[in-house]
């Protein structure tokens, strides 16, 4: 039982974290703009080391010990396929191309920052996709 909740508990800060972080550092680029952006990128850093980082080991940990001890194969079991791929597929995309372009934002400024945001928007909201197939692969399965 502590660990499906913490599985569950892990997804909802994860998947949580990315989307409502990608809405309002949106919203606030728009409203104060490039200049005022740094505090805003320091916080998007500690967010994703506490949340995306954090919610996402607990995820991938709880997630295996629960498929043991339920004695479902990993790779076998369709839906935990899917989820694994989703989960890696958004990781990769994190640590490859998001990551860098955080560390930009926190030191960048002009073109370079307004270059690092675009890049780390238009990945952010892609690296969302296969988080979200998994959450429908786990979440609908049968059986």
């Amino acid at each position: 039982m502590v660990w499906r909740f913490a599985h569950v508990f892990a997804a909802v800060l994860l998947l949580g974290n990315v989307i409502v972080t990608g809405l309002w550092a949106e919203l606030l680029w728009r409203w104060d703009g490039p200049a005022r952006f740094r505090s805003v990128a320091r916080a998007i850093w500690w967010t994703d080391v506490a949340c995306t980082l954090g919610g996402g080991t607990v995820l991938t940990i709880a997630g295996v010990v629960r498929a043991v001890q339920l004695g479902l194969p990993l790779w076998e079991t369709p839906w935990l396929r899917s989820g694994i791929m989703g989960l890696g597929l958004s990781t990769a995309i994190w640590l490859v191309v998001l990551v860098p372009a955080q560390r930009r934002m926190l030191v960048a400024e002009g073109a370079a920052l307004r270059a690092a945001m675009l890049q780390w928007r238009l990945w952010g909201w892609l690296a969302v996709v296969p988080l979200v197939w998994a959450l429908w692969a786990m979440t609908t399965a049968r059986g």
